[in-house]
């Protein structure tokens, strides 16, 4: 099925099995060790608002937290003190905390709803101030005189980059570092990511500070030896300065906002956690720790924080993608729940013919679905709502949670690694770790433990308050619409589930892409399954893609270095068409197109898969080389490099077909906007001989004397006896 090569399982045997050596080398056995003696010395100090407090109360929480979260779940870590003394208070000091205006001055600000499918001011603006300097960028990239590039042809282009775990996230970097070497990074406006490409993008908008490189040097440094859900990252995590609160403070913010904790906010809060730690304090006794955990700061790691590089234009806007299973109304289970089963990947949600999936996007400004045509400022994402208002002023959700929802795929198997509960490995990797974890923390922080937790599946999403809850006013003695205004809470779910790669958020109409570059590392890209992909988007876009050169085909030698001559880089070229009425859906079934607002505007697709470069690293398919499966998260500085290596090659193979590209979309822009101009010149000339009295086959005046549409496309078709709307 398209998109979902990456989800259910490690791609070959060979995967599997080094992957299951992987884990057994990171699960150390149990530690009896017991700190009541510890707990009891430790000197526990008040804050504000706690005065009332019995003076055991901390150590109580504290103790109730060891024995009921932290001993079962890592055993290993409970060797560091400092971990414990990073517990002391801490839910106490959240809780305080989260209502400081100087830590978190969004708190003093209603989030609303808003509605519509144009962008949001602040992506208006972006998009403004990015096009400042687009033409001289494109104009060096492609060796053009800036003098000869009008600033209303140059192409807006973006990037997305497929799921696929670490190999995802480590190819997106390589192609991207490459781009910017290149001069491409300058003339993009988007970039976008699904599953392990968005642990890229925010990696190099927050601890990459804007570098490519800096990020593949933490990547080598930050991999191996240890896997981020094993025991000795979680301690070296927790028992940082700060590591707790910065861990953990963000499901004690979930929590308190009325939301139980479920196994992905630990596998969220730890994997982020770890991929983003900058440093081990232990390497440095008694230097400064400031810096040496990810977001130790007085707030966590931000989305919105991203702003620094995008609101003056610098950098290419940042797109995150999740889903969201939907169907009729009327097919609900029940008034709150679309499906009854927590499995994404089985049961109803597979049986449900009549279900589609609703793409969410993430940007630094807000947050929402196209769809559904409803948006909210990411700082207000994770509040509950109510006709359309915020109803608890909490602090920006954190940035290690919206990657949970967009990187939760991989979850499956490495949810295991938060078992140090049972230690045992079950086949596939799953089993009643997953269970026990999720029951474990949710009866700790939240209510007693219900069906949708002790019934927890590897690919269930995690619970998000729903900013449509109750958006429509109910008249007195009138129920409200049913469906989504219906539902309290939202699920969001890695978009892989659907499509592998970011392609419909980089459709949106009023986005005006006129080239898509897709990096694909899934494990199929040698199966030639991208037409389906791409068919599955387009068709619910109103596009149809067409590849270029069919007739290419790779070679059968595997030592042969022009084995994949012209693959590197595919053109599908995209022309408006009418909306099909069936698709093929993530399941492989023929279904009635799902609803999307449609593109009237061609668009060129460049795809890129990640394909074996003989001539880089000899006898390397990063599709089945035994370390770079989905599921493997633990990457030698050497593994790194190697996958580097053969994305830069890959990326400077296919440059030539991204220049034919972006070349043929400055000229098709070119010659619009010349027809347009032609078109008001002569209309100009018909409404000024009206005026002088008229001339057989004017234009009336009444008809010449419209409203220009500001919204239009630049490159719309229109007859020639028509007004023709001037260019933006």
């Amino acid at each position: 099925m398209p998109g979902q090569a990456d989800i259910r399982g490690s791609e070959t045997e060979e995967q599997r099995q080094y992957e299951q050596k992987v884990h057994q080398q990171q699960d150390l056995s149990d530690s009896t060790e017991d700190l009541d003696k510890d707990l009891d010395k430790m000197k526990v100090s008040k804050v504000d608002g706690e005065e009332g407090k019995k003076p055991n109360f901390f150590k109580a929480k504290t103790s109730a937290f060891y024995h009921k979260v932290i001993k079962p779940a890592f055993p290993e870590a409970i060797q560091d003190l400092k971990i414990m003394g990073g517990m002391t208070a801490l839910e106490s000091r959240v809780k305080h905390e989260i209502n400081d205006p100087k830590i978190f001055p969004e708190i003093e600000k209603v989030a609303e709803v808003r509605r519509g499918l144009d962008l949001c001011p602040e992506e208006q603006n972006f998009i403004a101030k990015r096009q400042v300097n687009a033409r001289d960028h494109f104009a060096k990239y492609m060796g053009l005189n800036p003098a000869d590039v009008n600033p209303e042809d140059v192409p807006v282009v973006a990037f997305g980059g497929s799921g696929g775990g670490f190999r995802a996230m480590i190819g997106c970097l390589g192609y991207c570092q490459e781009m910017k070497d290149a001069g491409l990074w300058d003339c993009l406006t988007y970039v976008s990511g699904v599953s392990g490409s968005c642990w890229s993008l925010a990696a190099y908008y927050t601890i990459g500070k804007g570098s490519m490189q800096s990020v593949i040097d933490h990547c080598k440094k930050r991999f191996s030896p240890y896997h981020p859900l094993s025991g000795d990252a979680i301690r070296t995590i927790l028992s940082a300065p700060g590591g707790a609160r910065v861990t953990l403070g963000p499901l004690i913010q979930k929590s308190k906002s009325g939301l139980q904790t479920v196994a992905m906010d630990l596998y969220s809060v730890f994997t982020t956690g770890w991929i983003f730690f900058q440093d081990d304090p232990a390497s440095h006794p008694g230097g400064s720790a400031h810096k040496e955990v990810a977001g130790y700061q007085k707030s966590w790691y931000k989305y919105s924080s991203a702003r620094e590089y995008t609101d003056d234009g610098s950098e290419p806007l940042p797109i995150m993608t999740a889903i969201r299973h939907e169907r009729p109304w009327k097919d609900w289970e029940d008034k709150e729940h679309p499906f009854k089963d927590a499995d994404h990947a089985t049961g109803d949600h597979a049986d449900a013919s009549d279900a589609w999936f609703q793409w969410f996007e993430f940007t630094p400004y807000e947050i929402g679905c196209d769809e559904i045509e409803a948006w909210v400022p990411t700082w207000g994402f994770g509040r509950p709502f109510s006709e359309g208002k915020s109803t608890m002023q909490l602090p920006e959700q954190s940035l290690a949670l919206l990657l949970g929802l967009a990187t939760s795929a991989p979850a499956g198997p490495l949810t295991s690694y938060i078992s140090t509960i049972s230690r045992n490995l079950p086949t596939g990797f799953l089993g009643n770790s997953i269970h026990k974890m999720a029951h474990a923390v949710t009866k700790f922080w939240g209510k007693e433990g219900t069906e949708e937790f002790t019934n927890h599946h590897p690919l269930h999403a995690c619970n998000e308050h729903n900013f449509m809850f109750h958006y429509t006013p109910a008249d007195q003695g009138k129920g409200r619409p049913p469906g989504l205004e219906n539902s309290p809470r939202i699920h969001l779910i890695d978009s892989g589930m659907d499509n592998n790669c970011p392609t419909y958020v980089l459709l949106h109409p009023k986005r005006h892409a006129d080239v898509i570059i897709n990096m694909d590392a899934s494990s199929d890209v040698q199966k030639d399954t991208f037409q389906e992909r791409v068919d599955q988007i387009g068709s619910r876009r109103g596009l149809k893609f067409t590849k270029r050169h069919a007739d290419i085909k790779a070679g059968d030698d595997p030592k042969d270095p022009d084995r994949f001559n012209g693959l590197y880089a595919q053109i599908y070229d995209g022309v408006p068409c009418e909306r099909p009425q069936t698709v093929v859906d993530s399941y492989g079934r023929t279904v009635r197109n799902p609803p999307a607002p449609i593109t009237d505007r061609e668009c060129t697709m460049i795809y890129m898969p990640l394909l074996p470069n003989e001539r880089a690293v000899a006898d390397f398919d990063p599709s089945t080389a035994k370390f770079s499966g989905s599921y493997n998260l633990v990457w030698t500085p050497e593994q790194v490099e190697t996958l580097v290596k053969v994305c830069d090659a890959n990326f400077r193979e296919g440059e030539g077909t991204i220049k034919e590209a972006l070349h043929e979309a400055w000229e098709r822009k070119k010659r619009e906007r010349e027809a347009r101009e032609q078109k008001a010149e002569g209309n100009g000339v018909l409404n000024a001989n009206a005026d002088a009295g008229g001339v057989v086959g004017a234009v009336p005046a009444t008809t010449a004397n419209v409203n220009v549409n500001v919204n239009a496309t630049p490159d719309a078709v229109v007859d020639a006896s028509q007004i023709v709307d001037t260019p933006k």
